[in-house]
């Protein structure tokens, strides 16, 4: 089923993709030869005036071949052909196809927050790990995230972004503290080789049990699902990290636990043990999370804000990998996308349909590029051609398509590398 979905989801962004550029050139009066939906040999087609729509055996990828489109080619110049139509035409025609991505992502996020999503709920923090940035920086409990670096933040997803993006950088955090703003800078550290920024912010969650693992030590004391943890030892608990860390720091001392049930207290003793390396009681927190559907306009305008705020994220984020201020191993492949596919799919039609606009996104934006074999690198072409009021030289563009193509060819070579050790050696 993973493939499936995997083959859906490229499916429909590569058509759109395509769809886009065909179009624009239809408009034009460019002759399009053929449509391709995937790469490779032929498996099923047919021919509708001029062109060729072609169903082709590797699904990574689509084409549109237009009269005149390829510098190898010696144009007739025949109106019909790509090379016959003025500079603004053909920026158009290449432009097309990454901006159509982009509007697929403002058509689907609306149909997301219709059919009904899991609400988070505002950024509120819930717990300050001891000794982190954020623990530095002053933050407390209680303190209500509003923006980051001047950035609205409508919930904790938002937030935990621009944190990760952000390692080794000061951002600048406003938040409500008791109906109070306070102003506060955040340096985020690096965590893990990926160079992700990490805060030591935690969203709200108190200690209530959700799952017991059968034979560990809470089963066993005789704890159970939805019991509340008020404190450990005497000390009061006011959140699941804070209970969490205590347990893997007890060292298998035994614990007293203050507990609520049905209104009522009761205190249990639990004696920690150690499984794969930390110890634990086998409990599990509960997670509670509200499903709400939202009304037509509702709708409209919240996916207009989660997609404008998606890509404000991708270039910062594109910013940061230039910059190396985030690490390239951050970058995933096809298998990544088929793996996050099938598990958007097992969570329901909101969650696939957020990540296909998300890749879409992500797909557009990465086309508009200066990167030769890329439509924006065409899109730089046709610039400098417009500035100098001369096509580019075809040495010129035969030896920047070479480049363009090996780095590329790189890129694609570490985000397979990387989804290669994300499945089989990350622990």
């Amino acid at each position: 089923m993973t493939l499936i979905y995997f083959l859906i989801v490229i499916g429909i962004l590569v058509f759109v993709h395509e769809f886009g550029h065909f179009i624009m050139a239809k408009r034009a009066g460019v002759r399009v030869e053929k449509f391709s939906l995937g790469m490779g040999p032929k498996i099923a087609g047919f021919k509708k005036g001029d062109t060729e729509y072609v169903l082709s055996a590797l699904p990574l990828g689509g084409y549109v071949k237009m009269a005149g489109e390829n510098p190898d080619e010696e144009p007739t110049g025949a109106a019909d052909e790509f090379q016959s139509k003025t500079v603004w035409q053909r920026v158009k025609i290449a432009a097309t196809g990454p901006l159509t991505n982009i509007v697929l992502a403002f058509l689907i996020m609306p149909i997301v927050f219709m059919v009904g999503t899991y609400s988070e709920g505002p950024a509120k923090v819930g717990y300050v790990e001891p000794g982190s940035p954020a623990e530095h920086s002053g933050f407390l409990a209680g303190d209500l995230i509003e923006k980051i670096d001047g950035r609205s933040i409508s919930d904790w997803t938002e937030a935990l972004s621009l944190i990760a993006v952000n390692p080794n950088t000061d951002v600048t955090v406003l938040v409500d503290r008791q109906g109070k703003q306070e102003t506060l800078t955040l340096r985020p550290a690096t965590a893990t080789e990926l160079k992700i920024g990490m805060s030591g912010l935690i969203p709200d969650m108190p200690a209530e049990i959700g799952k017991l693992k059968p034979g560990f030590p809470a089963e066993k004391a005789g704890i159970s699902v939805n019991d509340k943890v008020l404190a450990v030892d005497g000390k009061t608990i006011y959140h699941w990290n804070q209970f969490s860390t205590i347990v893997r720091d007890s060292k298998g001392k035994k614990l007293a636990l203050l507990i609520e049930r049905g209104g009522k207290r009761i205190e249990k003793t639990v004696t920690p043990i150690e499984d794969s390396g930390r110890f634990v009681i086998g409990v599990e927190p509960v997670m509670r999370l509200v499903f709400k559907k939202y009304g037509f306009l509702e709708s409209i305008r919240l996916g207009f804000d989660k997609t404008i705020e998606s890509i404000d994220l991708t270039f910062i984020t594109l910013k940061k990998l230039v910059t190396f201020g985030l690490s390239i191993k951050t970058l995933g492949g096809p298998v990544m996308i088929a793996q996050m596919s099938g598990q958007a799919a097992s969570a329901g039609l909101s969650s696939f349909l957020s990540l296909l606009a998300m890749i879409s996104i992500s797909l557009g934006i990465l086309n508009l590029l200066p990167i030769p074999v890329l439509d924006g690198g065409l899109i730089l072409f046709l610039v400098i051609e417009a500035i100098r009021k001369k096509p580019v030289s075809r040495k010129v563009m035969e030896v920047s398509q070479s480049i363009g193509a090996a780095v590329l060819i790189t890129l694609i070579a570490v985000v397979s590398y990387n989804d290669i050790m994300r499945m089989f050696f990350s622990k």
